[in-house]
């Protein structure tokens, strides 16, 4: 069955509201688990009063502290001793696009995939911020207020909103998404969880900037729970200081500028003193590992230190088209500046119009049968790593 019968059957079937979906035609079965995120900094006080959308810019979200998350398993299997763990990319409000590599990896590793929302992202955040009229307001105000915007949509009207009244909610939906992580996993290991068995073997599948936060995860290795996890890293890689942001899909150019005020060593210092005031030892664990992959030239040392140790387990593909997160950077990360890291890296291109938003687009069914080729030969690849 090609690419996009397999994306319509799962897009159409899936429900994250009902706590079991069959897609009989697929042989897979999604279940959809609950999670309460236990970490929280609300950093309300710091926002501009001024903010024309305060309902935006809101960190205590009821959405991002009690959701679900769905679980694909394929053919018979009610209970697995294997998973991958699946992260997104940045600004994401749909699993649709995932499903059909969620399936895919299910079905050719026989482990279960867990599709885990980053903080205020996907089904994290309220429906509104994906709805085209409202945002549509929120975009045509940004643009008022900034002659010189570019890349502004209703798609990341939202982001870009949260962005610019405090770019430090970057690190603090990734810090609170690592935590997160780190709780799903110890549940699963210790058998708390009902899908999995105790002591289940985890792997990572990631995607733009849910590489970074896998990378994080892994090189760090928080309580040796990912110590023999094999990670999977598509479109992404690369450091925070070398990623491009500044998409129609992702955030308007004005945010990405505030976003990349994160990559200054003065800010950067500020902000670790901001995350002790929680008291939260596992942050002051991860700091370094933080640093690391947030400065290509400043963290390189502890990173291709920990990278040349590790690097066996790290696969990697990026595309020669991609803008937002470039393949030369990824290179420069994963493989080191004497390109001598042990880690795997590929860059491929595809012979059709693609994106790092959308590499297999759905809408191009001229392109068809290329489409299914290159999403065969990328997965394939991923899923005889994770096997």
């Amino acid at each position: 069955m090609n690419y996009l019968k397999q994306y319509q059957l799962l897009t159409n079937g899936f429900d994250n509201k009902k706590s079991v979906i069959f897609i009989d035609d697929l042989k897979t079965r999604i279940v959809n688990c609950g999670f309460d995120s236990g970490f929280f900094i609300n950093n309300q006080e710091s926002f501009d009063a001024a903010c024309a959308y305060p309902d935006i810019v809101e960190t205590d979200m009821l959405q991002n502290k009690s959701f679900t998350y769905p679980v694909v398993f394929s053919g018979s299997a009610q209970i697995a001793d294997r998973a991958i763990l699946m992260l997104h990319g940045l600004n994401e409000r749909s699993w649709n696009k995932y499903l059909v590599w969620a399936k895919y990896l299910a079905e050719e590793t026989g482990q279960a995939v867990i599709l885990f929302p980053i903080a205020f992202h996907m089904n994290r955040s309220p429906e509104n911020w994906n709805n085209p009229r409202e945002m549509s307001k929120v975009a045509s105000y940004r643009r008022s207020q900034f002659a010189d915007l570019n890349d502004s949509t209703y798609a990341n009207a939202a982001l870009s909103t949260r962005i610019e009244n405090d770019p430090r909610q970057f690190l603090i939906s990734g810090v609170q998404s690592y935590i997160d992580v780190i709780n799903l996993a110890t549940a699963i290991r210790e058998g708390r969880h009902p899908l999995f068995k105790k002591g289940t073997h985890i792997n990572i599948f990631s995607y733009s900037v849910g590489a970074f936060l896998s990378e994080v995860l892994v090189m760090n290795n928080p309580n040796n729970l990912f110590r023999h996890t094999k990670l999977c890293l598509f479109c992404g890689g690369a450091t925070f200081d070398r990623m491009n942001g500044a998409s129609k899909f992702i955030m308007d150019s004005h945010a990405f500028q505030r976003l990349r005020s994160m990559a200054d060593m003065k800010n950067f210092r500020k902000l670790k003193t901001y995350f002790r005031k929680t008291g939260n030892a596992e942050i002051e664990n991860v700091w370094k590992t933080l640093r690391s992959m947030t400065f290509l030239k400043e963290g390189r040392k502890v990173r291709e230190r920990i990278l040349t140790k590790i690097g066996s387990q790290v696969y990697a593909i990026g595309l020669q088209q991609d803008k937002v997160i470039p393949p030369s950077a990824i290179l420069l990360t994963l493989k080191g500046k004497k390109s001598n890291l042990p880690t795997q890296v590929e860059i491929m291109d595809f012979p059709f119009d693609y994106s790092h938003e959308v590499p297999f687009p759905v809408r191009n069914q001229n392109a068809g049968a290329q489409i299914d080729s290159c999403f065969q030969l990328v997965f394939e690849k991923f899923a005889a790593f994770l096997k």
